[in-house]
């Protein structure tokens, strides 16, 4: 096969936190061992970002504070980025597919020019948020018509799971659509049997729309159980104080690989408070470690519809005092949370990252030499 040269642009990548960064560095890291030259322009951030096989370029000299904010991106580093991302790509030709990953959606509007060109573009979608937007006040209209012209600025789409691929279609609508999911490292996560009973962990950014300032309330009282919160994110300090005084409360911060595989591996349960949720690759992740998945249902909470099966392989609750209460209920039923942990480990066997490179490389390959 002809080398196949891929273009992403990617708003963050690795190392830096967050779930859209996570499924790209392992996706593209797999192609380029199939055979695939791939080249990502983003934000650094100031991290080191090397990554064997792929290039990676900073387009911009951004620190994180003067992109991100609460639950959002700031709208001058936005704009910045976007400027940025079209200059490059005014200087690039040698690429095959043009990819952009959905956020922060005005990077795909700024460029349009350099996307009808490419031989074959891709946008990735991992949520579909106009009605959220629209719910949101004027400003947030302008996300609004980012997201519409994004629908029609590309040949290709990818969603993240079935339930964004039916949003599209609903919404805007769109027919060339193909489903690439989240996937786990399962050798990596293997349970190796040791669960520390009571044991709740949290891992993910630490924002407001995640809601662990409610998970660590509804936490209060709960005898036997301890919650371990392990990321970053704007809500650290906040959180840190929250949990002061609390000896059942545990904020691990940022946690390197090994320290986070351990976490997973000991853990009973993983709790997902948030309202907003495009797949959560942290919850495949916890499945393929034996750990059954609590969450409240929400509109925005998609894993809720797609990778959470209430009663088979975690437990969805309408609002937190009734996930309380079923945590307590399995802090006691321990025949119940066995049935749920086998079933979660059992779920992500066709959620296997190699697996989803090897659909990606086919579906790439499908579209360069039609």
């Amino acid at each position: 096969m002809d080398t196949i040269r891929l273009l992403s642009v990617n708003e963050a990548f690795f190392p830096h936190e967050g779930g859209a960064e996570r499924r790209s560095y392992e996706l593209f890291r797999r192609l380029a061992k199939k055979g695939f030259d791939i080249q990502v322009l983003t934000n650094k951030f100031g991290q080191v970002n090397d990554v064997e096989d792929l290039k990676i370029e900073s387009v911009t000299k951004l620190k994180e504070e003067a992109y991100f904010k609460e639950s959002s991106r700031k709208i001058l580093g936005v704009l910045k980025f976007s400027r940025m991302v079209e200059r490059a790509l005014a200087e690039k030709r040698d690429y095959d597919i043009l990819n952009f990953d959905e956020f922060p959606l005005y990077h795909a509007v700024k460029s349009s020019e350099y996307i009808r060109k490419a031989p074959v573009n891709f946008f990735h979608w991992h949520e579909v948020l106009k009605e959220f937007y629209s719910r949101k006040g004027l400003m947030w209209r302008m996300a609004v018509r980012w997201e519409n012209e994004a629908s029609k600025l590309f040949q290709n789409h990818i969603a993240v799971s079935k339930t964004v691929q039916n949003l599209l279609k609903k919404t805007y609508p769109l027919k060339n659509v193909s489903v690439i999911e989240n996937g786990v490292d399962r050798k990596k996560f293997q349970n190796n049997g040791k669960k520390e009973w009571g044991k709740v962990i949290y891992v993910g950014r630490l924002e407001p729309h995640k809601r662990v300032d409610s998970l660590i309330r509804a936490f209060e009282g709960m005898n036997g159980m301890e919650f371990h919160i392990i990321g970053d994110g704007s809500q650290l300090d906040r959180l840190k104080s929250m949990a002061n005084g609390k000896n059942n409360i545990k904020i691990h911060g940022h946690v390197d690989e090994e320290e986070l595989l351990e976490h997973f591996k000991s853990a009973w349960l993983f709790a997902l408070p948030s309202y907003r949720e495009g797949f959560s690759i942290a919850s495949i992740e916890a499945m393929a470690s034996s750990v059954p998945v609590v969450t409240v249902r929400s509109d925005y909470n998609y894993a809720a519809n797609e990778v959470i099966k209430n009663g088979y392989n975690g437990l969805i609750s309408p609002d937190f005092p009734d996930l309380v209460s079923k945590m307590r209920y399995l802090y006691k039923e321990e025949d119940e949370w066995k049935r749920l942990s086998q079933n979660a480990e059992d779920f992500t066997i066709d959620y296997d990252w190699d697996s989803i490179a090897t659909k990606m490389a086919g579906l790439f390959t499908s579209k360069v030499f039609k």
